[in-house]
């Protein structure tokens, strides 16, 4: 049970290893700009690109931060719009009367 654990950890951890791989932005000479694992040849200027911190999807909050959030006061609300009134459709039946000469009755 702790070996099925123990693999499954690091399967879910094998991600994050390979999101820290080094990626270089190439500057070529007619301005294209490409990303990639190593510089481009030819490239007119080169810079290294920090890989994004892991994320573990826990965000921790501190006392501090949430006494700072409650200071502030109340936020958002809902806001009514009032519509202007419209007349009511007219009944489901009243359209067959009004149909233009020629087209034949629906056959129900």
């Amino acid at each position: 049970m702790k070996s099925t654990i123990t693999l499954l950890l690091l399967a879910l951890a094998a991600p994050g290893v390979y999101a820290a791989d080094d990626t270089y932005r190439s500057v070529m000479p007619d301005g294209r700009i490409l990303y990639g694992d190593a510089p481009a040849p030819g490239a007119k200027s080169v810079k290294k690109v920090p890989p994004t911190p892991v994320s573990t999807g826990v965000t921790v909050v501190t006392p501090a931060e949430k006494g700072r959030n409650l200071e502030s006061g109340p936020r958002g609300g809902v806001s009514v719009i009032p519509q202007p009134k419209r007349e009511s459709p007219q009944p489901a039946g009243a359209g067959t009367s009004q149909s233009p000469v020629g087209l034949p009755k629906p056959a129900y």
